[in-house]
Order: structure tokens, then sequence, then C-alpha cells
């Protein structure tokens, strides 16, 4: 005669059940866990709990957070997250990361253009300032020679050079720099020679670029003096 024997066998603890029981063997508390593994204290209650439906929907988040879990336990990690994909069911899990849904919204067209009417703006005001100041480079500086005229007959002995300039320039008259005040302004004396006297005024910027006025002055004697003498000795 057969005697069969009831024999009790124990019900395999999931994984929830085998992380929580680690736990207290480790005298660990939920927030000693999620400090130490920056896991989200509810989602380390949802693992020990098992429901895994509280946890994030994307299959990465899931087996990152269970693989930790295990490893600051020092459980076995493959045997953890083997059965944890058995019990949990990732295959039906998202492979993006939950908060990074495509989001299509409707574009408001006036948003649109104002967008691209501000950058327009931005771009033409950019060019526009980079013309002028190219132009402010490649551009010869202005002068302009008041006195003397071109041809100026004098009995003098000096003469007075009378013009204006730019600000930040180089003046020279006749190879001899030459003061100029803030507003542009030059005024000086020369010497005059007998005859046709060459006056050479030029005007440089410290790009290079330069603007040059001659005159020509004539320096005739004082006849007239000359004969008033004689008059007198007569």
């Amino acid at each position: 005669m057969t005697i069969f024997c009831r024999k009790k066998i124990e019900k395999p603890l999931r994984v929830g059940e085998i992380l929580k029981q680690k736990r207290k063997e480790l005298k660990l508390t939920i927030e000693n866990v999620s400090a130490s593994t920056h896991i989200p204290k509810q989602y380390v209650v949802a693992l020990e709990k098992n429901k895994y439906l509280l946890l994030p929907p994307a299959k990465a988040h899931c087996l990152a957070y269970i693989r930790k879990y295990a490893e600051f336990l020092k459980l076995n990690c493959s045997e953890v997250v083997k059965q944890f994909n058995k019990e949990s069911d990732l295959e039906n899990y998202q492979t993006i990361h939950p908060y990074c849904k495509l989001k299509i919204r409707p574009i408001n067209p006036i948003v649109v253009w104002t967008k691209r009417i501000s950058i327009f703006t931005i771009i033409f005001f950019f060019v526009g300032y980079l013309i002028w100041q190219l132009n402010g480079i490649l551009k010869p500086p202005k002068l302009a020679v008041f006195s003397p005229a071109e041809g100026y007959i004098s009995t003098d002995i000096k003469t007075l050079i009378q013009g204006e300039s730019e600000k930040e320039i180089t003046l020279t008259i006749n190879g001899k720099k030459t003061d100029i005040t803030d507003n542009g302004r030059f005024e000086t004396y020369i010497n005059l020679s007998k005859g046709v006297n060459t006056i050479t005024i030029s005007a440089t910027k410290k790009h290079g670029k330069t603007t040059t006025i001659t005159r020509h002055i004539i320096k005739k004697e004082n006849y007239a003096k000359g004969q008033d003498i004689l008059s007198l000795n007569n």
C-alpha cells in the first residue's frame, strides 16, 4: 500500500518581494534607496509592490531602475532583470522617453511672420552697419580748403591756410604735420618765397586712405612801397 504525503511548496518570491526583503535585511529605508540610487521614491515603492504600471512607460527607464536597484542591494543583477522581464511584460512598453513624445501643434501664421520680420530686420541693420563701417574705411577722408584760393597773388611773406577735414585724421601741409581741432578745423600760416609757391594739403585716415588738395600762390614784391620811397628821396 502506497502512502502519499503532502508537502508544502513555498511560493516563489516576486521581484518586488525579493527587493523589499533584501532592503530590510540591510536595514535600509525607501528614502535611503532613493537617495543613493537617484530612483524617485514613488518608483522604489512601485517596484517593491510589483505595481509595474506605475513605472515610467519607457522600457529603458524600467530596466535601468530595476538594474540599479538590484546592483545597489548586491543581488544577482541578471537574474533579477530576467525575472522582472517575465513579470512586467516589457514587450508592450514604449521604447522612447515618456517626456519626448512628438507633439504637433498648429502654427500660428502671425507668429511665424513676426519671427521672420524680426530676423529680417536684424539682418538688415547688421548688414547696413557693416556696409557703413566698410564705407568709412574705404572712402577717402573729407577735405576742404577755404583759404587761399587757387592762383592767389600775395605780396606778404606769409599766407593763412584755413580749411576743414574729419576727426581722427593726420593732416599735413607740405609734408609738415598740422594740428586739427575737435570739430575738424585747421588753421596755420606758412612762409612764401618769391614767385610761384605750391602748397600741398593732405588728410590721411588711420587705414591709409588719403585726400590731397594743391594750391598755387604767387608771391610778388610790393612795388607800390618802392615807388613811395623813391618819390620821397626826390
